[in-house]
Parts: C-alpha cells; sequence; structure tokens
C-alpha cells in the first residue's frame, strides 16, 4: 500500500503567478504519483487574486493530475475546518511548504503539539524563506516569530527539508543547530528526451535579454534596470511576471522612464508555463539579480530553452562561468554585471549558437537525477519516524 502524503501549500496548479514552489509541487506529484498517494490543501485562487478560479470545484476532494486536491477559500479557512479536513484521512506523512503560514504551517504544528494530530512524519520545507535575501524583508515580524518558535518547540520532532547544502545551512544558521534536515533537490520535468532547436539571430552590437520572474524585491528587479543604465549597446530587455508588489514596481518604471534610448524595455504581463520555453527560445540571455532562491526553477528553464544566464550568486546555481553557460555574480558589483552584458551583446551569430547550445545541454544534465529522485522516496518513506 502506498504511503499517503498530505501536501499544504498557499498554491498549487493552475496558479501562475505564485512561482516556483507551485513549479516544484507540480513537478513532484508528476515523478513520485506511482510510489505516493499526494493530496494536495491548497488556496482555490491565484497569489494577489480577490477571485477563485473558473471551473474548479471548491472545498471537496477532485483529482488533479495525478493528485487529490481540495481547494478552499483561504480568507474562510478557520481553525476547525481546517482540522477537520486535515482529520479525514489516516496520512502517513504531511509535508509544509512555509515556515511563516499561520494556516498552512503554524496551526497543522500547533494540532500536532496538542496530540490532534498523530501522523508518522512531519516534512517541514520552507521554500528559501532562511535565506539572508528573504529574511531581510520584514526582517522585525520574521525574526521574532523566529524566535517566538524556538522558545515553544513548536517544530519538536519536524524533518526540515533543504534543497541544497546552502539552504540547510541557513536554517541551521537563523532557526536552531538542532534540527533534523534532510537534502533533496527540486525536481524538474523530465527534459531527458528533449532536443535543442534555438534558430535566433545574433548580431554584434546587440541584444536580447528576459526576465521572467515575479515583480517582487526578493527578485531584485531594480538592480537589473539600473545595471542597464549605463550601457551604450542596443539592448531590449523584456520583462515577463505578476507585479506581486505595486510600489515596488513603481520604483522601477521610475528607472525605465530615464534610461537612454538604446534601451528599450518592454513589459509582457504574466506568461502561462507552457508558453515560457517560445519565449526564451526568442530571447538571448535570462537575467536574474534575485536576493536568494532556493533552487531557480526560471534558471532551470531558462538553459534548457537556450539562454546562458546572467543571475546572482544567491542561488544554487553556481560556477556557471566553469560551463560555458553565463555567470553567476555578486550583487556587490554592478560593474562585473555591465560587462557580462557587453560580452553577450559582442557575440557572433556562431559564438552565440555554441553558448547557446551549451546553456541547454547544461540545463538537461542537471534536470531529475536518480539520486533527486532516490532522496525523495526516502524522504517520504516511513524511514525515521518519531513516536
Amino acid at each position: 500500500m502506498k504511503n499517503k502524503v498530505l501536501i499544504l501549500t498557499g498554491y498549487y496548479y493552475p496558479s501562475i503567478k505564485a512561482g516556483g514552489p507551485v513549479r516544484s509541487i507540480i513537478n513532484l506529484v508528476e515523478n513520485l504519483s506511482n510510489e505516493f498517494d499526494f493530496y494536495i490543501i491548497t488556496s482555490d485562487r491565484d497569489l494577489g487574486d480577490c477571485k477563485p478560479y473558473s471551473n474548479i470545484e471548491v472545498d471537496k476532494w477532485i483529482s488533479v493530475n495525478h493528485a487529490k486536491v481540495y481547494y478552499t477559500d483561504p480568507t474562510k479557512l478557520k481553525m476547525s475546518k481546517l482540522l477537520s479536513i486535515l482529520k479525514e484521512k489516516d496520512y502517513n506523512v504531511i509535508y509544509l511548504n512555509s515556515f511563516f503560514s499561520f494556516k498552512l504551517s503554524i496551526l497543522p504544528l500547533f494540532f500536532v503539539r496538542m496530540q490532534l494530530l498523530k501522523p508518522k512524519k512531519i516534512i517541514l520545507a520552507p521554500r528559501g524563506q532562511f535565506s539572508n535575501g528573504a529574511l531581510g524583508l520584514k526582517s522585525i515580524k520574521k525574526n521574532a516569530f523566529i524566535r517566538l518558535a524556538r522558545f515553544f518547540r513548536l517544530h519538536k520532532n519536524v524533518i526540515w527539508h533543504s534543497t541544497n547544502i546552502l539552504e540547510k545551512e541557513n536554517i541551521i544558521k537563523n532557526y536552531n543547530s538542532k534540527i533534523d534536515t534532510v537534502i533533496a533537490n527540486n525536481l524538474t520535468r523530465n527534459y531527458k528526451e528533449l532536443n535543442f532547436e534555438k534558430q535566433l539571430t545574433k548580431t554584434k552590437g546587440s541584444l536580447k535579454i528576459v526576465y521572467i520572474s515575479r515583480i517582487h524585491p526578493m527578485k531584485n528587479l531594480l538592480q537589473a534596470l539600473n545595471v542597464l543604465m549605463n550601457s551604450n549597446d542596443n539592448i531590449t530587455f523584456n520583462i515577463f511576471g505578476p507585479i506581486e508588489d505595486s510600489s515596488y514596481w513603481d520604483e522601477c518604471l521610475t528607472v525605465i522612464k530615464v534610461l537612454p534610448k538604446n534601451i528599450t524595455v518592454n513589459y509582457n504581463g504574466i506568461i502561462n508555463n507552457d508558453e515560457v520555453n517560445k519565449v526564451l527560445k526568442s530571447n538571448h540571455v535570462f537575467f536574474l539579480l534575485t536576493l536568494g532562491e532556493n533552487f531557480g526553477h526560471a534558471i532551470s528553464e531558462a538553459l534548457l530553452g537556450g539562454c546562458p544566464v546572467i543571475i546572482s550568486d544567491q542561488t544554487p546555481w553556481r560556477n556557471l562561468n566553469s560551463e560555458n553557460v553565463g555567470w553567476d555574480l555578486s550583487l556587490e558589483n554592478n560593474e562585473e554585471i555591465s560587462e557580462k552584458i557587453d560580452f553577450f551583446v559582442q557575440l557572433s551569430q556562431l559564438e552565440y549558437n555554441k553558448m547557446s547550445e551549451l546553456a541547454f545541454l547544461y540545463g538537461q544534465k542537471e534536470s531529475n537525477q536518480e539520486k533527486d529522485i532516490v532522496s525523495y522516496k526516502r524522504l517520504f518513506s516511513n524511514e525515521n519516524c518519531y513516536e
């Protein structure tokens, strides 16, 4: 009999605004549904939306892409209702996908501490929330809760899921060194049979750059725009993603208005997941100076779209220059970032084609590896259970 795994997450399919965590869970279900029965409790609407998704039944379990999903209005999800849903089935594993979510992380842990729930295993994936960049935003409130959680031992017997060694170190540094932490890299779609098919004109002196991410301080679009301020080359900067923070976007617009005429910026709104690869194939370089990522699905997708990348050194994607697929750079050095943009501007068609194919092959090589699948099988098994 398969283990029953209950996933609590703020957003799930068909969300297109909530970014990488949604993709992580979709990929998890797609890759492991033969091994485990997945149940998902999530919001009935997308990030920032006031209305629920159309054509989705709410407040009942429905089948969605190899999982049973319970969509509900988060504003009406009271403590008694959540406890009732959680107790409907005897789950082997409860998998939480946020450290700070009150309803979908803190309350379930409270139920367990009060012995109202007795799963064999509880796993918490903080999804990059302990990175220095993430904790630097609303730091007073976040640090206060971390201290309270430690004091009340809210996370006693919880297994922490880190997607890489850096995230593990951040959790230990910012929360507690005496925790049980398991590393399992985020899974991707299966790209092993994908072929390189990018055909994009590249002339010296011009460049098409693409950004695909949420418009939020964490993603650091403002610095990317400021870096372009000093460029003398003909650059088109295509921006895709939901405006999650309107005041931050206003700051970005202020910079966009004073950019030199050789820089063209296009904001293209929200992009559906099935359109991402097409967009990447029509741009030369992916640009994301994020303050922190526990994985970076957009980076993985960019490489598979044949886009070499210029990213910050705050992601697991490191030492990219040694693979000749781009750079992971310090956010403290705008001049170096500008130099790498100029490098791409000056590439010829032949030089770009070679680098583009290398990016694709590297992205394909780094997609689902057997060791990652095995790590998740162990994570969701009955091993390391507590009484």
